[in-house]
């Protein structure tokens, strides 16, 4: 039987989050609507991450007690109910050698069974629009698009 489990990432494992989330971002810069120089924009990311980080939670996703994946999630007040919690994954990423086997959708699971025990009143996940495997992930397990976001360079 496999293992899937969301463990905290400790500081002490920051240097290899940090090789895994590069990797990530090669890979979605890919669906970028304006792609950016990923090594410039991972060097502002990294250090912005752990600025607020108590309103971060860094887990990684195990399988049989090894890390194929990590997700990012930013819990949040709900606006303008700010008693009521919201958890946005901000990051979730597999190793496409772990990918299509159910992981994902085990970790998935095992978070929305997490935040429901806590009394989270919504957990949403940022999906960039062009990225339409992600856009899939997220849909089959139930995640309604609620709102699109424009943008672009002035």
């Amino acid at each position: 039987m496999r293992q899937i489990k969301l463990t905290p990432i400790t500081d002490a494992e920051y240097d290899i989050l940090h090789e895994m989330m590069h990797r990530y971002f090669l890979e979605i810069n890919s669906y970028e609507s304006h792609p950016e120089d990923i090594d410039i924009y991972f060097d502002l990311y990294w250090p912005a991450l752990f600025e607020d980080i108590e309103y971060r939670e860094l887990l990684w996703i195990t399988y049989n007690n090894k890390n194929v994946g990590f997700t990012v999630i930013r819990i949040l007040p709900d606006w303008p109910d700010s008693k009521k919690t919201i958890a946005s994954i901000a990051e979730f990423y597999i190793e496409p050698t772990s990918r299509r086997s159910g992981i994902g959708t085990a970790a998935i699971s095992l978070l929305l069974d997490d935040h429901r025990e806590r009394g989270t009143a919504l957990v949403e996940a940022d999906i960039l629009v062009n990225n339409e495997p992600a856009t899939k992930f997220w849909k089959n397990l139930g995640f309604q698009v609620q709102y699109l976001q424009t943008g672009r360079k002035p």
